[in-house]
């Protein structure tokens, strides 16, 4: 519910929106804004031009990748050429990039809508993010570095999840480990290319959540969703049968229910006024006999902030809103006791189009 007008937006504000491919984060934000098209001027970016997203907005760019030494140069520049005011990161190495350089943007009157670069950093790590949340009182699945995996196993019972400690969404690098052999064989395979963890294995599949909190500028809860994931056909990640049972993981492409969950809210809207992010939070858990697990926390919009806005939690729109003008929430009104069930959408965009999509900065610049 809006408690106070905005007589200041009376003109299509100016969002950048970036990594919009088919799947990403980026195309869900858009596709938000899109459904309140007359507010918003578009302007997408992305790392190549086969990229859905970049074919639904006002403006189209390409732009170097996140850890590129031009990427913020580059994002400059696009802020003064089409005047951006606010900047909304589609992929988790843009929201790094960004929220580091969020000073010098603010500087010029743009708004990136992400959380602080502490936040971030301390969300960017699993081992690092289970240890805060302990410490802070929220349950986590009992967890231990690839060195100590046999304390865990003495601990928790097969199957374990071994996974990345950074950038493991939708199930990338991830594996169901049955026995200690294949627990040596998932760290063989990984040692060298990245860090890993082993933690216990969260039943059950059947009570996974996604959850989005909303944090206003002030700092205080506007409102939170909760979408009871079904793990089936897109959302339906790693998975095996072992011992007669089966056993699933989701992909970063969720579906589901949308419900009202009082205490799934209040665990999630505790943990974020906790952590002390502003702007979007969005949690993955999973209902145990213990209690509410903490998976993943990420201070960033979600792979589901297309469904929410469908329904009427519309993330981005809300907070730039707050954000930029100041105006004021209650707790919004959206639908409940729905099903959001996706499926893939096919695009079809002449070469010539997909040629002439600009690129940031001009080769040979």
């Amino acid at each position: 519910m809006r408690q106070h007008g905005n007589p200041e937006m009376t003109r299509p504000v100016s969002v950048l929106v970036t990594g919009v491919g088919g799947r990403s984060v980026g195309h869900q934000v858009l596709h938000a804004l899109s459904l309140m098209r007359r507010k918003y001027r578009l302007v997408a970016t992305d790392v190549e031009n086969f990229s859905f997203g970049l074919y639904l907005s006002d403006a189209a760019y390409l732009v170097p990748r996140a850890d590129a030494p031009e990427y913020l140069p580059a994002i400059h520049e696009l802020v003064a050429r089409e005047q951006i005011q606010v900047i909304l990161p589609g992929t988790e190495p843009e929201v790094r990039s960004l929220v580091s350089g969020r000073e010098a943007f603010e500087a010029r009157g743009c708004i990136v809508l992400a959380g602080s670069p502490e936040v971030v950093h301390l969300c960017s790590n699993k081992i690092r993010l289970y240890g805060w949340l302990q410490a802070n009182g929220f349950l986590v699945p009992r967890t231990a570095p690839a060195s100590e995996w046999r304390r865990l196993v003495s601990e928790a019972s097969f199957p374990l999840v071994g996974k990345p400690t950074e950038e493991s969404g939708g199930s990338r690098n991830v594996a169901i480990l049955a026995d200690e052999a294949e627990v040596e064989r998932y760290l063989d395979d990984n040692r060298g290319n990245r860090e890993v963890l082993l933690q216990e294995y969260v039943e059950s599949p059947d009570e996974e959540y996604t959850v989005g909190v909303l944090i206003s500028k002030t700092g205080t809860v506007i409102d939170s969703i909760v979408i009871h994931r079904r793990l089936l056909g897109l959302s339906l990640g790693t998975h095996r049968e072992w011992d007669g049972h089966n056993y699933a993981l989701s992909t970063g492409y969720s579906q589901g229910c949308v419900v009202k969950h009082p205490i799934l809210q209040d665990v999630s809207e505790r943990l974020a006024l906790k952590i002390g992010v502003r702007g979007p939070l969005n949690i993955q858990c999973r209902i145990s006999p213990r209690g509410v697990i903490i998976l993943e926390v990420h201070p960033r919009f979600s792979g589901t902030t297309s469904i929410r806005a469908e329904v009427g939690f519309n993330e981005p729109d809300t907070l730039i809103r707050n954000y930029l003008f100041s105006e004021t929430f209650g707790r919004l009104d959206y639908q409940t006791e729905v099903a959001a069930i996706r499926a893939f959408q096919t695009l079809i965009v002449p070469l010539a189009a997909m040629n002439n999509v600009s690129r940031i900065p001009s080769p040979g610049k």
